[in-house]
């Protein structure tokens, strides 16, 4: 089993992000807790994101303190199904990853799917989590591989309406930058071993 502990902050404003994750024969589990102000509200959020060992989604829980305490599931079934809370989301159907606002994590599992090399680019159908305003969304987001430089892959990010972003990921596929929203403060990987007495 090996566990990695990283931390991220906004790049304006105020924040930070503690998230751990754990990969085992099972899959790859994260789980995180972030401060940050979006569009000039306060948050806190927990969230909990379970992937297959091929980083395919499959279930995420989330809890957001802004308020009020709010609360939601969302899963992917082996057949392309997503439910909430337990109930269908027909409209969902043609996603396949999750991208939640105000992390910058949730790109690590698009990119380790697509596993594009240098100049290529893939078009992908997520379901967009706004933690703010607590509504889901299907929309397409776009990576394009820029180029490597020494020990990170640079991408190019897109999504319609929005202003297009670059995104520096280390060796492992984690991001450390993304231009003007996030920048990694440290990253610590940790073996676990069983030990029998």
């Amino acid at each position: 089993m090996q566990q990695q502990t990283l931390v991220w902050k906004p790049w304006l404003n105020p924040g930070v992000e503690n998230l751990r994750l754990r990969q085992d024969d099972s899959g790859i589990h994260a789980s995180s807790h972030l401060i940050q102000s979006v569009r000039g509200n306060s948050i806190a959020a927990t969230y909990v994101l379970h992937f297959d060992p091929r980083w395919r989604f499959r279930r995420l829980w989330l809890k957001v303190d802004n308020l009020g305490q709010r609360t939601l599931t969302l899963e992917r079934d082996i057949r392309g199904h997503w439910l909430l809370n337990g109930e269908p989301r027909h409209d969902l159907n043609d996603c396949q990853h999750v991208m939640l606002s105000a992390t910058p994590f949730t790109h690590t599992a698009i990119l380790q799917r697509s596993a594009l090399e240098i100049g290529q680019s893939e078009e992908v159908q997520v379901v967009h989590v706004d933690m703010l305003t607590f509504t889901l969304q299907a929309r397409s987001q776009r990576y394009q591989c820029l180029r490597q430089q020494d020990e990170h892959t640079l991408y190019r990010y897109e999504t319609a309406g929005k202003q297009s972003r670059e995104l520096t990921m280390d060796s492992q596929g984690f991001l450390t930058k993304a231009s003007e929203q996030y920048l990694r403060l440290t990253s610590k990987l940790a073996l676990e071993l069983n030990t029998w007495v």
